[in-house]
């Protein structure tokens, strides 16, 4: 069904009957519709175009079209039939936001002509929302002792739908408990729940109902909400114990944080109420607090601190359970924990130490210490077994009492050996694991002078270079003494000898100095004792042997036994046969050295030689033999040097000469026999001295071998030597030579020995033998201590009986004294010296004494009398911290002999200490509700006296309230509180007492505890607000944060009961949360955001007042807060364009927008007055409706002056202070062809210099014109002018759409110097228009003319002449003019001229300028008759142009020169007429030349390809380099020479070798000869 028929026929719109013309053809009308939300998309809602009379069938011609409304439009018009119809769903409340009246404005146009129609179109409600609660579910939690009657405001259901349609009722579900009452306010219905039935948590702790809200609609809608009510227990149940008690058993020292037991408590109640937190009583000993933790929700108790059996081995705990209700209630129960003994207590020792050192020739069982030794474990753990280390010569012997011992020696003591001992004295306890300590003793062992002094080898052996210093030192001798101090000081001495006077020793050092210098070839060897003594009582003394080795050096000069002369000089005559042949021996040069070894080992070589190619010697035999067989052209006398030297460090030589003869054969033999004879007799001189020196040899071999057996079987099996263990010896020998003989190496060694080292007989001595070093056979060592072993048991079996006839007299007896704490200092304990049968006379000398007890001694004895007494004052509490028995062991010592005596002094008990309690208050919170009998723990006092004298009774001071009892536990009586009468907080609420706690002393001693009772408050009043209701006025947009009113209830309860709570009630808009805030603690209600009168003007907001006690009562109060208007709005400016573009042509009073202008503010806020921006060709029209206008223009309008407007339309509203808006409005003014286009110049001037390239451009024009697009396009054109300017225009032509203009002609300056001609531009438009523009052009010169010869020129046309002068003229003559002309003008035709050749500088001067040729001085008869100049022409171009001429100037007689003249004369005429023919014909020529250069020129940049790359400049494979290269500079230029492979862009210089690269030279003028070379691909 059509939803027209539904409301059309009611009268539902309505139509204004006057229609007004507004301005122009603007005409005005509007229209009512009313339409239902929901309605289907397509549902007509009115027929615009039947109501308005408006022509269906123009409608889309003349655009009718709605211009206004929502963004995303609800409806739309046919332009068909002109209805209006629903576009999209309708929705009311999304729409309107639950606002009574519901309304869309629509604004309808309808062009030529303008007419603008407003229609304002009704949504009107249908039951289409449901009632919604906020929330869907909502709880309440109400204590089980709530009041009957209580009611509890329910959240509002919300129904967005208007009158009938929104909520009208609500019903409750069935139940017993609960009931629904209403309550209107502010045309809104709150429900409340309503407790009618008392609740009990213990039946049913939760209750679940729905509430229903149901509309009024037809049929009606409704919403649910599901209640859950929580009934709230209450703190009536005390917790209670699973036992009334607890036991367990735990080992000491058991780990921190094992859980000794867990116990466990319940309790009925529920919440904080049923939480039960678990505490120690608070007056417990405070190292049950350190020793065991208690954790407060499992109950499990913990061990905190180490457990200690020692201490204490059974803990009683009181242990208490409370509720968290308020006030919480409280039970208690008792823990014992037994604590079983470990073995974790080391044993402990006492040392009495009576001397810290004894003497080494102490006797066995001398007494050194007393040792006592302890274990604080209890049984089998507190047993204790001492022991020393074992090989020690001491041992402990025990004493009649247990763990008591004495420290002796058990044997004989050596210094030497063991000079102290650390000895550990190890107690051991027989636990299981055992334990143990130790302590240790320092003994020093005295010394006593037993040893004598010992040197560190038993024979000493110095090897001491010949030739030494007189009075330098030449060995140092040390011996050692065990001993100490004076027992091992030690002074030497030498023994009485042979060579002693020669010695000195420092006898306190012990350095042996040399007196004299020794000689090896006198003395070799010698020995020498030194004896060493220390300074001990009686002193004692040692010796050793020193032998002395003197060791050779290289004094003797080698001496020549052959040859020798008569006169005794080395020097020898041999004669040999010339027939001789090579390796003949000539003679042997004998030599000796008396040193030995390498200073004796002789070498020989040749010094001097007359002929070295004849004899050669044997460098180390001395033979002298032929190299070659003898001549006849040698010498018959040969001289030879022989150079004779030792191999010592530094050498030594001698020289010996032989004379060698060369005889004939026969001579040879005669001189031969006479030789032999000779030689013979020599001989056999030698075999005498050489059978002599062997046996002497032997003899020395003998010896020595003999003294190294003796040394070798006397020598110590120790062959350690100091000097070998010094720790500076570096092992090497000193003053070494090596050389090289064939395939062997060899070392000469020199003088220096090392120390310590053994020369081996018979062998060379350099040669060194190390002694060997090794340890003895271990078995000399084994039996030496299988016998130290046999004597040290000797020793202990005598010590052990000596010592147990003597220990039994050390311990005599122990004393046990009794006296009280608190005595006196100086009173008298007992008579030591008489209890124990002492004699008092010598107790000073016996040194009668204290060894032991307390650091802080509270006893000493009278030496003089043998008194025991009071040293100090004694406080038995602090000694023995309350335990049963308090008794301090003393031990004294008496010497001469050794006595020990135990005194064992018992301290009693006096009541010199009150009862304490450990706080000196102690506070009680009890509600006032609680129930009397109930009883309370007090803090028990302590009392550090024991017994009798500790605490025995408790009193409290009179009141009618509470009383004491007193429960005993363990010897321990423990105070309670009893509450006798019930607590009345508003009576009293603090109740103060005191505790007396007495002791049992005689006179009694007490001590006081002040007790404070506070009376605990319960909730049993609630708030009240001060007014019923409260009203507050505050202007719209106050600042965020004013604080509009401040609340204030007050409630008589007191503590969290009586503290009172604010808070917005639970059904107020979710809107009134964001705008206001309520302060829960001060009551204050401020801004939270902005208020908007516009929006709501009056808000009424429901809030609560609640204390915070449990459960919490609530009481409700309603705020009117009422909003006042400000001029906050700015007019809004709703603008529809009807077109953003108006042409420039447009007629004053075109619409241009309709603009429709609004306020939200209301009274004078509200009205508005517009307003347009100023010099803008507009103005507002006003329309028949208010706050409607119309934009129109009202003058004339110019694109190019002002192509667009920014409109600023302005409202203000007459507010205080008055508020304005604007909007913009963007018109964009169309173009037309108004306008020609224009040039920037007009005439313009081109500057064109001639012989310019054929079709290049040479000027560019440019027109431009005001108007846009077509109108603005430009083309251009050269206008041809009359015949004259139509041949130059032809070579010129234009780009029409640029406006470049090339030129097809090259100009000539000498052809043409100026032409013009005009441009044309003309626009695209319609009609078209167009300018023009005069541009004159002007040739600019240049230099491409060469200089012409005038003068002179022969008759075949070259520039030559001849010009004959008499010999006679003077300096000066003008002897012709060179005359030439140039075709350019400026410097380009500017001629100079200058001589290129001239026979002879000094006869002829060139004007430069004027090119006259004259004489400079006069002729001569030297001088040439004919001469030759050669005259350059150029002229001044930037590129200059030149040209010659030859002048042949010929000298001739005076006679000759007159005639000649006039014969030139007549020629010259004739040949200046042959110039002008043949300059006529040569500017012909050059003319032709010069079109066919342009020709061939134009052709060729025609055809030319624009690619001008090189197929060898690219060539991939080039490697940039020139091959087989060598530079070489000449002078200033350098040269390459490349190979045959040519490098392309190299140049051969002509006649040079062609493979000679001339490179130019690229230095810098500042940087030297730097060159750079440029390289090309290779061809």
């Amino acid at each position: 069904m059509d939803v027209r028929g539904q409301w059309s026929r009611r009268p539902s719109w309505w139509i204004t009957l006057s229609l007004l013309s507004c301005f122009g053809n603007l005409v005005c009308a509007q229209i009512k519709y009313n339409v239902p939300e929901e309605v289907k998309e397509g549902s007509v809602v009115g027929n615009i175009a039947k109501d308005l009379n408006l022509d269906v069938s123009n409608l889309a011609h003349r655009r009718f079209r709605i211009v206004s409304g929502p963004d995303d439009a609800l409806f739309q018009v046919n332009q068909n039939n002109g209805e209006l119809y629903v576009n999209k769903r309708i929705d009311r409340e999304k729409l309107c936001d639950g606002n009574t009246v519901c309304s869309i404005s629509l604004k309808c146009v309808v062009e030529d002509p303008l007419e603008v129609h407003y229609i304002e179109v009704e949504i009107t409600d249908v039951n289409d929302n449901p009632p919604i609660f906020p929330r869907s579910e909502q709880q309440f939690e109400i204590a089980e002792h709530t009041l009957l009657g209580t009611r509890f405001q329910v959240q509002t259901a919300r129904d967005p739908d208007l009158g009938m349609n929104t909520v009208r009722y609500y019903t409750l579900s069935q139940n017993e408990l609960f009931d629904i009452d209403i309550r209107e306010r502010h045309a809104t219905k709150i429900p409340f729940l309503v407790l009618k039935k008392a609740l009990d948590r213990e039946r049913q702790g939760k209750h679940r109902l729905t509430l229903t809200a149901k509309d009024g609609g037809n049929p009606p809608k409704s919403g649910t909400l599901n209640i859950s009510v929580i009934v709230l227990d209450i703190n009536d149940n005390r917790p209670v114990f699973s036992r009334d008690s607890y036991s367990a058993t735990i080992l000491e020292n058991t780990p921190l944080g094992t859980v000794v037991i867990k116990i466990n408590a319940t309790d009925l109640d529920d919440g904080i109420n049923g939480e039960i937190e678990y505490s120690l009583r608070e007056n417990l000993d405070g190292k049950i607090h350190d020793l065991f933790k208690l954790d407060k929700n499992t109950g499990e108790l913990q061990i905190k601190g180490n457990i200690d059996f020692e201490e204490t081995d059974v803990f009683k705990l009181d242990v208490q359970a409370s509720d968290k209700g308020l006030p919480p209630l409280i039970t208690e129960a008792e823990l014992n924990i037994k604590v079983t003994d470990v073995n974790d207590n080391s044993p402990a020792i006492e040392i009495t130490l009576l001397s810290s050192v004894i003497s080494e020739n102490a006797n066995p069982g001398t007494a050194i210490a007393l040792i006592s030794v302890s274990d604080k474990d209890s049984g089998v753990n507190g047993r204790v077994i001492c022991t020393l280390p074992e090989n020690m010569p001491f041992e402990l012997k025990s004493s009649f009492k247990e763990n008591m011992y004495s420290l002796v020696t058990k044997g004989r003591l050596d210094r030497e050996v063991t000079s102290s001992y650390e000895i550990t004295v190890t107690a051991t306890d027989l636990g299981q694991p055992p334990l143990s300590s130790f302590k240790i003793l320092n003994i020093q062992v005295s010394d006593v002078n037993d040893n004598s002094p010992q040197f560190t080898q038993n024979k000493f052996e110095i090897y001491l270079s010949e030739n030494n210093a007189p009075g330098a030192s030449i060995f140092s001798v040390t011996a050692f003494d065990k001993d100490l101090n004076e027992n091992a000081a030690i002074t030497y001495n030498l023994n009485q000898g042979d060579l002693t006077p020669f010695l000195n020793i420092n006898s306190e050092t012990g350095i042996i100095y040399a007196l004299k210098s020794f000689d090896f070839e006198t003395l070799k060897t010698f020995q020498f004792h030194v004896l060493a003594k220390d300074s001990g009582s009686p002193s004692l003394s040692s010796n050793v042997t020193v032998n002395v080795f003197i060791l050779d050096q290289n004094d003797n000069v080698p001496v020549i036994l052959y040859p020798v002369s008569a006169n005794g000089s080395a020097e020898g005559v041999e004669e040999i046969p010339r027939n001789v042949n090579a390796g003949h021996l000539v003679t042997k040069v004998r030599a000796y050295d008396a040193d030995i070894g390498y200073n004796g080992w002789l070498l020989f070589s040749l010094q001097e030689v007359s002929d070295h190619s004849l004899f050669s010697l044997d460098r180390y035999t001395g033979q002298i033999r032929t190299l070659r067989s003898f001549t006849e052209t040698d010498e018959a006398q040969h001289k030879l040097l022989i150079l004779v030297k030792d191999n010592g460090n530094v050498s030594l030589s001698a020289t010996a000469t032989v004379i060698v003869k060369v005889v004939e054969p026969k001579e040879a033999f005669a001189a031969s026999d006479i030789k032999n004879t000779v030689k013979d007799e020599e001989e056999n001189d030698v075999t005498f001295y050489l059978i002599i020196t062997l046996g002497s040899v032997s003899v020395l071999f003998l010896i020595s071998i003999i003294v190294l057996i003796v040394m070798q079987c006397s020598k110590s099996t120790d062959y350690s030597s100091k000097y070998l263990q010094d720790a500076n010896y570096d092992g090497t020998l000193c003053h070494s030579i090596q050389y090289r003989s064939g395939d062997k190496r060899y070392m000469l060694v020199g003088p220096r020995m090392s120390i310590g080292s053994t020369i081996a007989p018979g062998s060379n001595r350099n040669t060194l033998v190390i002694p060997d070093r090794r340890r003895r056979d271990s078995g000399e060592f084994a039996m030496e201590a299988r016998e130290q072993r046999r004597r040290w048991e000797y020793w202990r079996i005598a010590l052990f009986f000596s010592l147990f006839l003597g220990f039994g007299q050390q311990v005599s007896a122990q004393i046990r004294y009794s006296i009280p704490e608190e005595l006196k200092e100086g009173s008298v304990v007992g008579h030591i010296a008489k209890d124990l049968g002492l004699d008092v006379s010598n107790l000073a000398k016996r040194k009668l004494r204290i060894v032991s007890g307390l650091k802080d001694a509270l006893f000493q004895v009278n030496q003089n009398n043998g008194v025991l007494y009071v040293h100090k004052n004694i406080d038995r509490e602090e000694l023995c911290d309350a335990n049963g028995a308090c008794l301090i062991n003393l031990k004294m010592v008496v010497e001469d002999p050794l006595e020990i005596h135990y005194v064992g002094v018992q301290i009693t008990d006096v009541n010199d200490n009150s009862p304490t309690f450990t706080e000196e208050e102690q506070h009680f919170e009890i509600a006032e509700h609680t129930p009397t009998g109930t009883r309370f723990q007090i803090q028990a006092a302590r009392d550090a006296d024991t017994t009798v004298n500790n605490v025995r009774s408790y009193k409290l001071s009179q009141n009618e309230h509470f009383e004491v009892e007193t429960k005993d536990r363990d010897e321990e009586k423990i105070p309670l509180l009893v509450l006798k009468k019930a607590l009345d907080r508003e009576n009293a609420a603090e109740h103060r007492l005191i505790l007396t706690a007495i002791d049992g002393g005689n006179p009694p001693r007490s001590g006081n505890l002040n007790i404070i009772v506070t009376v605990l408050d319960v909730n049993d009043n609630r708030p009240v607000f001060s007014q019923d209701s409260y009203s507050v006025t505050v202007k719209e947009n106050a600042a965020i944060g004013t604080v509009l009113i401040q609340l204030n209830a007050t409630d008589l309860d007191e503590g969290s009961n009586g503290v009172v709570e604010y808070a917005f009630g639970r059904n107020l808009k979710r809107k009134v949360y964001d705008l206001f805030k309520l302060d829960r603690a001060t009551g204050e209600i401020q801004i939270k955001g902005e208020l908007d009168f516009e929006e709501t003007e009056v808000y009424k907001l429901d809030v609560q007042a609640s204390d915070k006690g449990q459960p919490p009562l609530i009481v409700e109060s309603v705020v009117t807060i009422k909003i006042i208007d400000i001029n906050d709005n700015a007019p809004e400016i709703d603008l529809t364009s009807l077109s953003s573009v108006v042409s420039e042509d447009s007629k004053p009073g075109t619409v241009i927008s309709l603009i429709s202008i609004s306020d939200k503010d209301s009274g004078i806020n509200g009205k508005i007055v517009p307003s347009i921006s100023d010099s803008v060709p507009f103005e507002l029209k006003p329309s028949f409706q208010e706050n409607m206008y119309s934009l129109v223009t009202k003058g004339k309008l110019d694109r190019e002056f002002v192509s667009h407007y920014d409109i600023t339309i302005t409202a203000t509203d007459l507010g205080q202070p008055p508020l304005s808006s604007f909007k913009s409005v963007s018109v964009q003014v169309s173009d037309v062809n108004d306008n020609s286009p224009e040039f920037s110049q007009n005439p313009l001037e081109l500057y064109l210099v001639e012989n310019n390239a054929a079709g290049a451009s040479i000027l560019s024009v440019s027109a431009s014109d005001k108007d846009l697009n077509d109108n603005a396009m430009i083309t251009y054109y050269i206008i041809r002018g009359d015949a004259a300017q139509n041949d130059i225009a032809s070579f010129l032509n234009i780009n029409s759409e640029t406006g470049v203009i090339y030129a097809l002609n090259r100009f000539d300056f000498e052809v043409i110097k100026k032409f013009s001609f005009q441009v044309v531009a003309k626009d695209s438009g319609t009609p078209p228009l167009s300018s023009n523009m005069t541009v004159n052009v002007f040739i600019l010169d240049q230099n491409d003319n060469v200089p012409v010869i005038l003068y002179p020129v022969s008759a075949n046309g070259s520039a030559e002449g001849v010009e004959e002068i008499p010999r006679n003229v003077n300096a000066g003559h003008l002897v012709t003019k060179v005359r030439a002309y140039d075709a350019d003008i400026g410097y380009n035709g500017w001629l100079l001229f200058s001589p290129l050749e001239v026979s002879d500088h000094s006869l002829f001067s060139l004007d430069r300028y004027t090119g006259q040729i004259r004489t400079l001085r006069s002729f001569t008869e030297t001088d040439e008759a004919q001469h030759k100049l050669l005259i350059l022409v150029k002229d001044n171009g930037n590129v200059s142009l030149s040209a010659t001429a030859t002048v042949i100037v010929k000298v001739v007689e005076p006679k000759e020169a007159f005639a000649a003249s006039d014969v030139k004369n007549t020629v010259k005429d004739e040949e200046e007429n042959d110039v002008t023919f043949y300059l006529i014909i040569t500017l012909g020529s050059v003319s032709v030349l010069f079109v066919i250069s342009i020709i061939v020129l134009i052709v060729m940049q025609c055809s030319k390809s624009t690619d001008y790359s090189s197929k060898y400049l690219q060539d991939t494979n080039y490697d940039g380099t020139l091959c087989h290269s060598i530079q070489y500079r000449s002078g200033d230029k350098r040269y390459m020479l490349v190979g045959p492979r040519m490098s392309i862009g190299s140049t051969i210089a002509p006649g040079s070798n062609r493979n000679t690269l001339v490179i130019p030279d690229r230095r810098r003028r500042d940087s030297g000869e730097t060159a750079r070379c440029h390289c090309c691909s290779s061809i």
